[in-house]
């Protein structure tokens, strides 16, 4: 493992060069600090857009074991050199970097002797992307180069694999502490920037999975911001700002269909790649049963508040066993069908299939490899039971035969039960506990925060279907909070969840200079550099 010699622990703020420009923390509160950032805001704007644009012709493509992120991290490392940031690099792989960067609060001390300093305050953002084509990329769709970071001057988008997965929130954060740091702003606690590794592989091995088993000192925080969350949805017409506070689990699992097996001359009523691809199919087809859990009570009833009667009334029948599946088949709009329908349940998708080596036999067993998405508080046996009861609980018996009927003899290759089930890994869910003081001021803050910028939009808490590396920091000792607030205003037609791994994935440059601007005050509001009243 490769560390850099400047980490937060060796590196002191106190021991670098003072940088010109700032303004005395003495008056870097109230109207004086709302003054700083009127008249800074298109300079922090330009940054993070520059920032973003060199970030994403950084090919950080992950490709399982092999990855590149260290050429993003070398790009960061200068950028906190040059301003005089402690840093501290983790490479646990070759290639596979990782930068944690701190601007320490000053350690103030109550009547009673205790220190006044809050538990940091973590920015969050993995630099690994999921593929994009190198070359040939007009030819599959994609209108700009996936890594050129080009702006188009039509649509007024930013193009690139990473614009909002999630090379965005980097380029937000590493401006942000830049900025906090050259303006001399004084802090209550700890701001810390994480870029972290390989997080689109699933497993974070070589990202924030390594950091908290092996260097949890480096990310120790008591609120972590990353994916997903933060963007424009659109509920009734009306815009609201999702944070997220709960994502699904993720269990894989190995269906095999069994038969006798034979020539390929024959019929076979027990032709296991008949009965796989039936399986498949039935899958493909037919959701998982209704699940009611804290994660996606919370989800429903967010959404729920901001719509109008009767439609508030229709969303919280969704947890209803009697009236969900009409209501998703039958009353929601099409682009909420989807999103909302992968949170009511565990679901089961199949991705891989094999069976059969030759063209002239059937063989004894082939198999599927299913992707199921677990809800928070569900465990592995739950989604088996799930799938077992929409295939059909007695293919999974075994079975009896009448061959070898009064000689005293049993077929015992008949005793094989008709499908079995294997689990390959899982993963849990999480869910962030909403009812904590620490919790409700966060959310108070960006609440206040996005109103403020978006004309009194609602914020929506929501659990996502998929996994983030907030798994893992919800793993650490001191339980942060930790939510999915990655802010970028969107137009209505501009669909996010489609723009996450997609072909032309784009930010509107407009969307993000908000989300900058957004960020910031967020993160000053909660590192304790108060914004006047108006």
């Amino acid at each position: 493992m490769a560390e850099s010699p400047q980490s937060p622990e060796s590196l002191a703020e106190e021991d670098l060069p003072p940088k010109k420009g700032g303004m005395d923390p003495a008056e870097c509160s109230g109207s004086n600090l709302e003054k700083l950032l009127e008249s800074k805001w298109e300079e922090l704007e330009k940054d993070a857009l520059d920032l973003l644009q060199k970030l994403i012709r950084i090919d950080t493509q992950n490709f399982g074991d092999e990855g590149t992120e260290i050429q993003a991290v070398s790009l960061l490392e200068g950028v906190f050199k040059d301003a005089g940031i402690p840093y501290e690099v983790v490479e646990p792989r070759p290639g596979r970097g990782n930068i944690v960067a701190r601007l320490s609060a000053a350690e103030g001390k109550d009547s009673s002797g205790e220190s006044k300093k809050k538990g940091p305050l973590l920015l969050n953002s993995h630099l690994d992307t999921v593929k994009a084509p190198r070359e040939g990329w007009k030819e599959v769709g994609w209108a700009h180069d996936p890594f050129g970071g080009d702006i188009d001057e039509e649509d007024g988008c930013l193009y690139g694999r990473g614009a909002v997965d999630m090379k965005n929130m980097a380029a937000m954060a590493v401006s942000i502490l830049c900025f906090v740091k050259r303006s001399g702003i004084a802090l209550e606690r700890d701001l810390v920037f994480a870029g972290v590794a390989d997080e689109e592989r699933g497993d974070s091995a070589y990202g924030i999975k390594h950091l908290v088993e092996h260097r949890p000192e480096l990310v120790q925080c008591d609120v972590v911001l990353s994916e997903v969350g933060g963007f424009s949805y659109f509920l009734d017409g009306k815009e609201g700002f999702l944070v997220q506070i709960a994502e699904k689990g993720n269990t894989k699992l190995k269906i095999t269909a069994h038969g006798s097996g034979g020539h390929g001359s024959f019929y076979h009523k027990d032709n296991p790649i008949a009965n796989i691809g039936e399986v498949a199919h039935r899958l493909s087809n037919n959701k998982l049963p209704l699940r009611v859990v804290p994660a996606n009570q919370v989800t429903i009833d967010s959404m729920s508040s901001v719509l109008p009667f009767p439609k508030s009334m229709v969303m919280r029948r969704l947890l209803s066993p009697s009236f969900s599946s009409f209501i998703v088949n039958r009353i929601l709009p099409s682009d909420q069908r989807e999103p909302l329908s992968a949170i009511l349940s565990n679901t089961a998708n199949p991705v891989t299939i094999g069976g059969g080596e030759q063209f002239n036999q059937v063989p004894t067993s082939a198999w599927v490899g299913v992707d199921c998405r677990v809800l928070p508080g569900c465990t592995s046996q739950d989604v088996i039971q799930d799938v077992k009861q929409l295939l059909g609980p007695s293919r999974f018996q075994p079975s009896t035969t009448d061959e070898g009927a009064g000689t005293g003899e049993t077929d015992t290759t008949a005793l094989q039960p008709e499908l079995t089930i294997q689990v390959l890994s899982e993963r849990p869910g999480c869910c962030q506990d909403m009812s904590t003081p620490e919790c409700v001021e966060v959310l108070d803050v960006i609440r206040s925060v996005v109103a403020k910028r978006a004309e009194g939009a609602p914020i929506v808490t929501n659990m996502i279907p998929g996994g983030t590396d907030l798994l893992y920091y919800s793993k650490l000792p001191a339980k942060p909070v930790c939510l999915g607030f990655s802010p970028v205003r969107l137009p209505p037609e501009l669909n996010f969840s489609k723009l996450f791994h997609g072909t032309n994935e784009r930010i509107p440059v407009d969307g993000f200079k908000w989300g900058t601007r957004v960020l910031t005050e967020v993160t000053l509001e909660l590192c304790g550099a108060k914004l006047a009243e108006d």
